[in-house]
């Protein structure tokens, strides 16, 4: 397929990248990562002996998730074993997933500037950013994933479809569900064969899985679900600033929204953990954002008008009505205090056992690379939350200036009353 067109895209993506991975970076050097990019940096790391074990949940991760897929990381893991290494492809594959859902728009009629826009779109929505900010996840891979696995249903090319379909599969046990929904409905709808083909392959999978936990007598840490809404009005929010991003184009395909009711159903019904729409970036949403892309690339070729309000509405979510992405204007990065992290590099890169308590989560994000190190698995009293961003720019210049704020938390000035 030619790839006319699509110079705006790659320009797009070049950004993307380097501005999360200097975010995420300076989150990870001022100690603001939370437990999970340590977690499945140090089952990477005992992977290469053959033990997903960790320190972070205390028990080994493919009991934990149905995630064989990660082992794919491993070498990589094993060649640059550092922390900076998971985010960097944590960010890649966020930004990437945008090419093959401009080659899936094209490939159902979409033309080529408003796919290239569709593309774009997808880039600036605050899902999209708040995955690649948030922390690593299996889900990080989902929208890549999911958008060169509909590309390949859409081209009939079945063993594409199912090599992508198996890593959807190996991501998380949520993902075997999804992919045997989607694979029942390819079979009644677009291709009989792939779609089949796609079930059985998803019900092998939980079939294994399952199975294996049940032998074992363990189960993954799934969340309880129950009729309860929590927030109703704030699912409602949710919903709308996933499909905002795109001009609300996803709405033009009508009935076949439907399809998205179990992956809406993971969040609306999950308890007790409430996924408020503060959460619209966190992991969870990924299938959510991935249904909501392709919906608006039907919704492009249908309504090619879309494309004109799509930019200038993923700017306005992201950038004014959505209060939670990190680059929103009026928020700086962390001011990062050097010798905390020196101590954090020095645990991480020393031959001692160290048990972390819970308030040092950043520093197990930097240091769970080593499999001595340890958090502490019970509640930590003394943990104090800092605010989520930093909103001084006087403060973050004057540090790069070599003048640190008298009182840090977390790499936010504290002002002293």
């Amino acid at each position: 397929m030619r790839l006319a067109g699509m110079r705006p895209l790659y320009w797009a993506i070049g950004a993307f990248v380097l501005v999360y991975v200097a975010y995420d970076f300076n989150r990870l050097y001022a100690l603001r990562y939370g437990a999970d990019l340590g977690t499945y940096l140090q089952t990477l790391v005992n992977l290469r002996g053959g033990s997903s074990w960790n320190f972070g949940e205390w028990r080994p991760h493919l009991q934990v998730h149905d995630s064989w897929a990660l082992a794919g990381l491993v070498p990589l893991i094993a060649l640059v074993p550092r922390a900076e290494t998971l985010i960097v492809v944590q960010v890649l594959a966020v930004s990437l997933a945008a090419i093959p859902l401009a080659l899936f728009a094209r490939e159902i009629g979409v033309s080529p500037r408003a796919s290239t826009v569709l593309g774009i779109a997808y880039l600036l929505t605050p899902s999209a950013q708040g995955i690649a900010y948030d922390n690593f996840s299996e889900n990080v891979f989902v929208p890549l994933l999911v958008f060169c696995g509909a590309l390949a249903v859409r081209k009939r090319a079945l063993l594409p479809t199912l090599a992508f379909g198996l890593l959807l599969l190996g991501l998380k046990e949520d993902e075997i569900l999804f992919v045997g929904w989607f694979g029942a409905a390819c079979a009644l709808w677009w291709d009989r064969r792939i779609g089949i083909a796609l079930a059985l392959l998803a019900s092998l999978n939980a079939a294994a899985y399952w199975g294996l936990e049940a032998m074992h007598g363990i189960r993954p840490n799934d969340p309880p679900y129950g009729l309860a809404v929590h927030d109703v009005s704030g699912k409602f929010t949710l919903v709308s600033l996933l499909l905002a991003p795109f001009a609300f184009a996803p709405v033009a395909v009508g009935r076949w929204l439907l399809l998205a009711t179990p992956l809406l159903v993971e969040i609306v019904f999950m308890q007790p953990w409430n996924y408020e729409p503060s959460r619209i970036g966190s992991h969870y949403t990924a299938p959510l954002l991935s249904a909501a892309a392709l919906a608006a690339a039907f919704g492009l070729r249908r309504f090619p008008g879309f494309g004109r309000a799509m930019i200038p509405c993923a700017l306005i979510v992201t950038l004014v009505i959505f209060t939670d992405t990190a680059v929103r204007p009026g928020r700086w990065p962390y001011i990062v205090d050097w010798p905390a992290y020196a101590r954090a590099v020095a645990i991480r890169d020393g031959k001692a056992a160290v048990m972390l308590p819970r308030r040092d989560e950043g520093v197990w994000a930097v240091a769970a690379v080593n499999p001595r190190i340890r958090l502490d698995p019970r509640p930590d009293p003394n943990f104090v939350a800092c605010p989520a961003y930093d909103t001084d720019a006087r403060a973050f210049f004057a540090s790069l200036a070599g003048r640190m704020p008298a009182v840090l938390c977390g790499g936010v000035p504290v002002r002293s009353k």
